[in-house]
């Protein structure tokens, strides 16, 4: 088999205890059949308070309010503690990673919903790069995973198999995609901008099955210098984006705070000019780090475009990325007013973090979110290019 991962891939480390955001709070656990049955195996005093927090019918543990049960004071996993690291179920083991299968090739990601994969990519100033080699699960730190690659289930009817002939085109179109979300003369909302209108062509030649003439389709689209006085169109459509997020499982605390804070900016209707030049400021005062924007781009091109070679709707996957680069910037740029026009490193850590965590961790969220950027007209391409370019 082999394995495609992210460069930094092995400097990633769990910091355990010294994690600001545990995995180990907020979710629910759900635990594999093997490692359930050699939990409720276990002896002793630690196999009874395995069993007493343990709802077998269901796989899962029991949540001491939002903790896992087995979250010490220290917050240090006593399971990991009392019987080894290799015990740790699937979950605990394989996450932050995220992993999509094509047959002989895996590729594995690290998810920004965890901070530390956030610090650890967005503090890289040089462009995101990728290695592929021979290997096996364990040398990844995976136990078994299964892929994810159910997206625009609504679409067509799913049958998880791979269109190999559309994958080995996406996958030239993808590297594709790349240089043009890493080419540092233009700005990050004008790359996004050109892959996505790439994307819309596209989808029209997938959905005709027209795959011989994907390759040579594509040429660098021309876009305006900017849609002139849509500013106002532009407010209400991140107005009405956001509250489409606000809809959405609350997972963490911290997330619904950074929301509100957008929507702050966003609540005078009247005053276009002001958020006009909020937004026209904070691009300037954050050019010199458009490479966190753009490894945010091509961090979730990466995890997720490929999936189109199972259900065929390529456009959805990169419009996921595109909006989930303009709410992190509106998230920021919100944040920046309110901290007096200073924003940090560590307050991008925090805001790509609890993103990410609300949209790629929450099953319901995730699958709602596809939904919508496939069929609601809010999210159709011309509401997203004023977004893009007002």
């Amino acid at each position: 088999m082999k394995y495609r991962t992210v460069s930094w891939y092995d400097d990633f480390q769990c910091i355990g205890g010294s994690c600001e955001d545990s995995c180990c709070e907020n979710w629910e656990i759900d635990l594999d059949e093997a490692s359930l049955k050699h939990y409720m195996k276990q002896r002793g005093s630690f196999g009874k308070r395995l069993r007493d927090n343990t709802r077998v019918k269901d796989r899962q543990f029991i949540l001491n309010g939002t903790r896992c049960p087995f979250l010490n004071e220290e917050n240090l996993c006593d399971i990991y503690i009392e019987l080894g690291e290799e015990c740790l179920c699937e979950t605990c083991t394989n996450f932050p990673r995220h992993i999509e299968e094509f047959e002989d090739l895996k590729e594995v990601s690290l998810t920004m919903s965890c901070p530390e994969v956030s610090r650890i990519m967005l503090e890289k100033k040089q462009q995101m790069t990728f290695c592929c080699r021979e290997g096996a699960d364990s040398e990844y730190g995976l136990k078994h995973m299964k892929p994810v690659h159910s997206l625009a289930f609504w679409k067509r009817k799913h049958t998880n198999k791979l269109d190999k002939p559309l994958f080995e085109v996406l996958f030239s179109v993808r590297e594709y995609f790349f240089g043009i979300l890493q080419d540092r003369e233009k700005p990050v909302k004008y790359r996004a901008a050109e892959v996505l209108l790439s994307a819309y062509e596209l989808q029209e030649l997938i959905d005709a099955g027209q795959y011989e003439q994907l390759r040579q389709r594509f040429v660098r689209n021309a876009l305006p210098v900017k849609y002139s006085n849509r500013t106002a169109e532009k407010k209400t459509w991140m107005k009405q984006l956001l509250n489409m997020f606000e809809g959405l499982e609350n997972i963490k605390e911290d997330w619904k705070e950074l929301l509100q804070g957008g929507m702050e900016i966003l609540s005078d209707e009247d005053n276009c000019q002001s958020y006009e030049s909020a937004c026209g400021e904070f691009e300037d005062y954050y050019r010199e780090k458009e490479y966190e924007f753009e490894h945010i781009l091509v961090y979730y091109i990466f995890n997720y475009f490929l999936g189109a070679s199972y259900d065929h709707d390529a456009l959805t996957k990169v419009k996921f990325a595109v909006v989930s680069y303009l709410v992190i910037l509106e998230l920021d740029t919100a944040l920046w007013l309110k901290q007096e026009k200073s924003f940090t490193y560590e307050n991008q850590v925090r805001i790509a973090h609890a993103y990410s965590k609300e949209v790629e961790h929450s099953y319901n969220n995730f699958e709602s979110l596809q939904l919508v950027m496939s069929a609601h007209p809010l999210l159709d391409m011309e509401h997203i290019m004023v977004g893009l370019l007002s």
